[in-house]
């Protein structure tokens, strides 16, 4: 036991020092640059260089001020690492919210920008009829993907996919288990790294270089989320589809065709509910 708590131990030290203190201090360096530099010499390599000799004369001589400051210098990161991760949850709780955050006139004014309207316009330069079911209904595209997967397999299968993708989740084997969870271990990433961009976008209001980086990470962390997000709810929907007959059969339901019969997914939805 004492051998494998020093082992996790040194794992979460290592995560930690990777993914939290490091990108933490190259935050805290960039604020630096931003406090000495500004705007007026954001390029100005002989000023930073000007500060660097000011912070080391200053120190020089004062070893107790050394170990202090450079305390002070690590825990800063360190907050602020746990300060971009906090943020980065924020992100994505924003990215797969289900309300608009405008009101109904204001959404009613983005007339044909909405992603609803442009679904529909495709659809009808295609001559097809859209489900409306299908069609986008939440404020963000990542939001309804999620929706997507609840009403696909409600209109294949006549079940609720929340209520039966605990239970399957349960059932399917260890190896099918390792897809969704690193597909969802990516999102989750792409999220923090959002997270990460905005710090470095505040730092951008004195310093305008670093706009520059919050703003290309904020574009890649964007376009991960988008792409691991789609790959995870694809993955859930598969295994739905795969093992719904293993669910139907664990909770003692009897499949006669080949196809799930309206009754009997209606009797698999009342044995979820528990009768309700």
């Amino acid at each position: 036991m004492f051998g494998l708590l020093t082992e996790v131990g040194k794992r979460i030290a290592t995560r930690w020092f990777t993914e939290v203190l490091l990108p933490g201090l190259l935050l805290v360096g960039i604020v630096g640059c931003a406090v000495a530099l500004g705007h007026g010499r954001a390029l100005d390599s002989d000023a930073l260089v000007a500060a660097a000799e000011r912070t080391w004369a200053r120190l020089q001589g004062h070893p107790v001020r050394w170990v202090v400051e450079s305390a002070l210098f690590v825990a800063a990161a360190g907050l602020a690492g746990v300060a971009a991760r906090g943020t980065g949850h924020l992100v994505q709780r924003f990215w797969l919210r289900e309300r608009h955050l405008l009101p109904p006139s204001a959404q009613s004014r983005r007339g044909r920008w909405s992603r609803h309207h442009r679904a529909t316009a495709a659809a009808s330069r295609r001559g097809t009829e859209p489900v409306r079911a299908y069609l986008p209904q939440r404020p963000t595209w990542m939001s309804d993907r999620l929706r997507l997967v609840e009403a696909r397999v409600h209109g294949q299968y006549r079940f609720s996919a929340s209520l039966v993708w605990p239970r399957i989740w349960l059932l399917v084997p260890e190896e099918a288990h390792s897809p969704v969870r690193h597909a969802r271990a990516r999102f989750d990433e792409a999220c923090v790294l959002a997270g990460w961009a905005v710090p470095y976008l505040l730092a951008g209001l004195f310093w305008w270089p670093a706009s520059l980086i919050g703003s290309a990470t904020a574009l890649v962390a964007w376009r991960r989320a988008r792409l691991t997000l789609d790959e995870f709810a694809t993955l859930v929907e598969a295994t739905i589809d795969i093992h719904w007959r293993t669910l139907a059969t664990a909770l003692g339901v009897t499949i006669t065709g080949d196809a799930l019969s309206a009754g009997e997914a209606a009797l698999i939805e009342d044995r979820l509910h528990k009768g309700g």
